[in-house]
């Protein structure tokens, strides 16, 4: 079987593999599952033929076996899509950056935090947080009050579970304080929120770009 956690799609096989079931997940085409949940449609297994040479005797060609194994795994991780954590209390900000990551055109999973409180709780996994996927990049509105951006920084500094995922701030001004902070911090980058729509759109391709980047170990 093969899954994905709690942000992303679930897609599970039934075995032996079948080669639909194989060519669906290369084209990201399988059922998707709310958290906690795989979706497990066996319609694909009972209208094909199985994958592997049946010789008669209910036992599997272990080659082709092998091979269907391998085109699973790098179909799910193909298929996986990018995790990104915004929090933002700003509806209009999560909005116009929701629509800039759609305009590159890539799957990703946009999930927000609206204060530094929420914020708090996931980056300690308190409550429904608990078992909380890791995101692949977080993107903290420095502006934040009660916590501030720059404790919140901290707060996922210090998170055993957090290291090596990429951070970045935005804000509406950036100031000489702003650069010492994220140097302190290890930020990755500073995007700064344009008045202009057609700047503002750029934030998705930057997005884009930090998630291409390898994570540090």
């Amino acid at each position: 079987m093969v899954q994905r956690d709690a942000l992303g799609a679930y897609v599970a096989f039934t075995w032996p593999i079948r080669v639909p079931e194989v060519r669906a997940a290369a084209s990201g085409v399988l059922g998707t599952a709310p958290a906690g949940h795989a979706a497990n449609d066996g319609s694909a297994a009972r209208s094909s033929g199985a994958w592997g040479l049946d010789h008669g005797n209910g036992i599997e060609d272990p080659v082709l076996l092998r091979r269907a194994q391998a085109a699973v795994s790098a179909a799910g991780t193909e298929c996986a899509p990018a995790r990104i954590l915004v929090i933002e209390d700003s509806d209009s900000d999560a909005f116009l950056l929701k629509l800039a990551l759609k305009k590159q055109e890539f799957r990703f999973e946009l999930v927000r935090l609206l204060n530094g409180g929420e914020a708090i709780a996931f980056v300690r996994r308190l409550g429904c947080y608990g078992n909380a996927a890791i995101p692949d990049l977080i993107l903290v509105d420095l502006d934040l009050s009660k916590p501030g951006g720059g404790d919140l920084l901290r707060e996922i500094r210090s998170a055993g579970h957090l290291v090596g995922v990429p951070v970045c701030v935005w804000g509406s001004t950036r100031s000489a304080c702003d650069e010492a902070l994220l140097r302190n911090l290890g930020v990755c980058q500073f995007i700064t929120k344009s008045a202009g729509l057609d700047e503002f759109m750029e934030i998705g391709k930057t997005i884009k770009e930090l998630l291409a980047r390898p994570k540090a170990a």
